[in-house]
């Protein structure tokens, strides 16, 4: 432990050597600085030192008078010699800034010091023990306090300071070993103690002076390097630095201050810098003026300014400086040329309340003037407008033609509205013209059909005349809304309305278009959690073989009764689903029941299910047959599905090879509603479909007209000749199904046989079927 203790002590003791003398040693220009600096510090105090020297030296002499001889001779030249060194070395370097000492210079001063320590080390040495107790005393004391200012004085130079206080230290324990006594042992215990404190002391004043040494240089160092970048920056900088006094009188303006106010510095220094500005912009010389007499900072002000290459804006800044006593004797601030930024932000400004296309205004600008306008109360009107076969130019000649056509657009609808009225570009091929002033329903329906009428010409881009046509939906206000939502809402069913009845006309909205819009938003949320709360059924409508009037089948079909919304008719809510994305998980429920069923009460009925073509175009949809047919354990051969010729719109091919993939299951694929849609004899070339069933339209006019008897044979005879057999749909009378049975259809279906009815009832029917049709009861009888 002792070793430890002692290691600890070496290494410690080693590490302020290090620190304490590492100025000794070192060459680089750092520490040549400090060494200067120290050393300039001392010289500093080498006259006031010097006399103390000379005066302490007078005390002595005058002490040791009765015990002197040459040897007082000798020491006071000595000591005269090293006063006179060390005056003229004061002498030599005032005046004079030192920038780097060397290291000889350190050791120079050390060994003065030990020179100037050994002198007066002699005092004691040589004449303490031979004076009486009052010499003794005032010996003591003087050399105590030489040691003490010694150190002090000497504190920046950490040798020279342990070589002086060494020196005093080592001729007064002489001095006392001389004297002799026990009482002198307490002395010198006293004595070392003291020059130990006096060597920290001085040895921690210098480490604090080198701290601070090196903080002023690295301060002084950043200062040189913010001058010389200030400097740069207002060499070359875009902005301008100024400095006024405390009444606005410019002290300082960068070289960029004067190119922007094209006037000479010296020009401008002394001037009021409000009023130079005043003669670039009229008026901001009293916004600035009034800024400096509130002593309120000011920051971004806008400064218009007309040179003849156009029109500039700037921007200043500036803020008071305050003194001790918080008074104001100066400002500062900074002057920006702000054009470009100023012109960028006023292009997004503009980008964002207009279309960057046309130059309309945006649906942001529609809707703030809107909603200033229904503050207002006054009378107006919006009209909704959607273009009418746009989609088929821009796929066709593409986006650049489009947007050519999109702002002809844009410019007949300029010139057709009125002064103050409002004509705004939503979106795509979307527009609105809000009109601000109305006296009645009258003039806004005139100019909707002007508006119509302007679209009945071509619009020419590019040497080619497009047609485009117009759809236009009017709201009045505040008639059809008292918010911008609403309005606008009630104006796009007004343009919904218009384009389902045939496009190229005008809507006008009313109370019934609203309740069916709440309507159809009531059945898309009740329809999300139809199938989870057990809402929907399937009912099922048989079909009937003719020849040996035998029910061989049944079609499923959906029904939904919602308990607020009661029964829900599938022409309305089947829709609905389609347009929403709720088909598939619905037609797959149905699919999954109409299996089940089939497997469970039907026994020895085929089953037909509608599929919508939304369904067909998943990419999963063969496996969904599959896993209904595998679940329930059904037959693939009882089931058929029934699928509209809407399949043929989108992506033909795709939905014909999932058909093809079904039927190779085994399954039964009839196409619904044959000869109403888009059929054509090349996708029945393409596809063999197993059976095709007629529309009721063409059932229900047998009767009364010639050429639906010749479109249902010739149906009947096509599906003959290709291997598929034909049901007829709608049967409601005796007489339609002596007609279908004359021209060879082979089933029939419809309400003659019975209405869509529950599994039960359906095998009930089955129980009491009849060998032949009662054709003499009325439509729907033979279910009873």
């Amino acid at each position: 432990m002792p070793a430890l203790n002692i290691r600890l002590a070496s290494s410690a003791l080693a590490r302020i050597a290090h620190e304490t003398f590492a100025l000794y040693h070192a060459d680089d220009t750092e520490s040549g600085w400090i060494r200067a600096q120290q050393l300039s510090a001392v010289l500093r105090l080498t006259p006031h030192l010097m006399a103390a020297n000379a005066f302490n030296a007078v005390v002595v002499a005058a002490t040791v008078q009765g015990h002197a001889d040459a040897t007082l001779a000798l020491w006071a030249a000595a000591l005269a010699v090293v006063i006179g060194s060390a005056l003229g070395a004061y002498a030599h370097s005032r005046g004079r800034s030192q920038a780097a000492a060397s290291r000889r210079a350190f050791h120079s001063a050390t060994r003065h010091a030990a020179i100037l320590g050994a002198l007066w080390a002699a005092v004691p040495l040589i004449w303490l023990p031979d004076l009486g107790p009052h010499g003794q005393f005032l010996i003591a004391c003087l050399t105590g306090g030489m040691m003490s200012v010694g150190a002090f004085a000497l504190s920046p130079l950490p040798a020279a300071t342990l070589a002086y206080v060494g020196m005093l230290v080592a001729g007064s324990l002489g001095a006392l070993w001389r004297t002799g006594g026990a009482s002198l042992l307490l002395i010198d215990l006293l004595l070392l103690v003291y020059a130990a404190t006096c060597i920290y002391g001085a040895r921690a004043f210098g480490r604090k002076s080198i701290a601070l040494l090196r903080s002023e240089r690295g301060a002084e160092r950043q200062r040189r390097m913010v001058t010389m970048l200030l400097h740069d920056f207002q060499e070359h900088a875009s902005e301008a630095l100024w400095e006024t006094d405390a009444r606005g009188r410019l002290t300082h303006a960068s070289p960029r201050l004067s190119e922007l106010l094209q006037i000479a510095d010296a020009d401008a220094l002394g001037h009021p810098l409000h009023r130079l500005l005043e003669h670039q912009s009229p008026g901001i010389g009293e916004v600035l003026a009034a800024a400096v007499a509130e002593r309120r900072a000011f920051r971004n002000v806008v400064i218009r300014v007309r040179r003849e290459a156009g029109e500039q804006f700037w921007q200043i800044s500036g803020k008071p400086v305050l003194d001790e006593e918080e008074l104001v004797f100066a400002w500062r601030g900074v002057l920006v040329d702000a054009t470009a930024e100023i012109a960028a932000e006023q292009q997004l400004r503009h980008l964002a309340h207009f279309d960057s296309l046309t130059g309309l205004a945006n649906r942001v600008t529609l809707h703030d003037a809107l909603r200033d306008h229904l503050a207002s109360g006054a009378p107006g009107a919006l009209l909704s407008m959607d273009l009418d076969h746009f989609k088929a130019i821009n796929d066709t000649f593409g986006h650049s033609t489009g947007d050519r056509v999109l702002t002809a657009v844009a410019d007949r609808l300029r010139r057709l509205v009125r002064p103050g009225d409002i004509v705004a570009r939503l979106g795509g091929d979307e527009f609105a013209v809000l009109v601000r002033t109305l006296s009645g329903p009258a003039p806004v329906t005139s100019l909707a059909e002007r508006l119509l009428s302007s679209f009945a010409s071509p619009c020419e881009v590019h040497g080619r005349r497009h047609q485009v046509g117009l759809s236009v939906g009017v709201a009045l206000l505040p008639e059809h809304g008292k918010a911008v939502d609403e309005i606008l809402g009630n104006a796009d069913l007004a343009l919904y309305e218009a384009k389902r009845t045939g496009r190229g006309r005008v809507g006008l909205y009313s109370a019934l278009l609203g309740e069916m819009s709440r309507r159809r938003a009531a059945v898309e949320q009740a329809l999300k959690h139809a199938a989870d709360r057990h809402e929907l059924t399937l009912h099922w409508q048989p079909q009937v073989d003719v020849t040996g009037w035998r029910m061989v089948g049944a079609e499923a079909l959906l029904r939904w009764r919602h308990p607020a919304l009661g029964d829900v008719g599938p022409d309305e809510f089947i829709t609905v689903a389609e347009q929403t994305g709720m088909m598939t998980k619905i037609g797959t429920w149905a699919l999954r029941e109409a299996c089940r069923t089939a497997a469970r009460s039907l026994t020895g009925l085929d089953v037909a299910v509608n599929i919508s073509a939304v369904q067909l175009q998943e990419a999963d949809f063969v496996d969904v047959v599959r896993d209904a047919l595998a679940d329930a354990d059904l037959a693939p051969g009882r089931l058929e599905i029934e699928l509209t010729e809407s399949i043929f719109l989108g992506d033909a091919d795709a939905a014909l090879a999932r058909l093809r993939a079904i039927q190779r299951l085994g399954v039964r694929i009839a196409l619904d509603d044959f000869g109403t849609g888009f059929s054509s004899l090349a996708y029945l070339r393409r596809f063999p479909f197993d059976t095709l069933k007629i529309d009721r339209s063409f059932v229900r006019e047998l009767s009364v007209q010639d050429d639906a008897q010749a479109i249902v044979g010739t149906i009947v005879q096509l599906a003959r000749a290709m291997r598929m057999r034909t049901v007829a749909e709608g049967v409601e009378t005796a007489d339609q199904l002596s007609q279908v049975t004359r021209l060879g259809c082979p089933q029939i279906q419809g309400f003659l046989i019975a209405r869509p009815i529950l599994a039960t009832e359906l095998a009930a029917l089955r129980a009491q079927w009849p060998t032949s049709p009662m054709l003499a009861q009325p439509p729907g009888a033979i279910l009873h």
